[in-house]
């Protein structure tokens, strides 16, 4: 028997994703920081490498972003690899995790079953290097970038959320949809025999009134 498409179905791709995006909210808010830390990433590592592209922030006062991300501490210490790099890595890394988590909910399924412990084992080193960065702009530094405060914020965010979903593992990933109801057909009392009965009801009622009574 061929396959029936979504759209016999009455149900899109736009209206399945949405559904589950509705469903697995941790993985979806994940899955979108991921995105946006990792465009931001690559912003900040194209204007490292590129002068010719602006820095698009604040760059006077308390916030100057040109002053942060020129230090000597917005490279990897002993190299001029600048520390987006490794942002860029470990946004990829957290995209990758929700992807399968969501690909498994897609499909019904819980998923790997220590991706949560996974998920937080990978979103802790990375608030960790995010203290010391903040600690570098606050304390060395003594300025803040807005762009990397926004980088912070959704490292913040996604440990937040795996620590959330790691204490609740007992749960499942992929809600367990009810079973459909029977059909209606199905679900209707089955009728009594009635031509039996009214078949013998007849004669006992005839027998009652004895012939010729009308």
């Amino acid at each position: 028997m061929e396959r029936v498409s979504a759209d016999m179905e009455g149900e899109t791709w736009p209206r399945r994703a949405l559904a589950l995006a509705r469903e697995q909210i941790g993985l979806t808010a994940l899955l979108l920081i991921a995105l946006a830390g990792l465009g931001i990433s690559i912003y900040l590592t194209i204007v490292h490498y590129n002068s010719k592209v602006a820095l698009v922030c604040t760059t006077g006062g308390v916030v100057n972003c040109q002053s942060v991300t020129s230090s000597a501490w917005s490279v990897i210490p002993g190299t001029t690899i600048p520390i987006t790099i490794p942002g860029m890595l470990w946004f990829v890394g957290l995209g990758a995790l929700a992807g399968v988590g969501l690909w498994a909910a897609a499909r019904g399924e819980d998923g790997p079953p220590r991706l949560r412990l996974y998920t937080l084992l990978w979103a802790a080193p990375g608030l960790l290097f995010v203290l010391y960065l903040v600690y570098a702009e606050i304390v060395l530094v003594q300025r803040i970038c807005e762009w990397c405060t926004a980088v912070h914020l959704l490292t913040l965010a996604a440990f937040l959320i795996a620590l959330t979903r790691w204490q609740r593992r007992d749960e499942p990933v992929a809600p367990r949809r009810a079973a459909a109801p029977a059909p209606i057909a199905e679900q209707r009392m089955p009728a009594r025999p009635v031509g039996p009965a009214l078949s013998r009801r007849a004669r006992r009622t005839l027998g009652q009134r004895g012939p010729g009574a009308h």
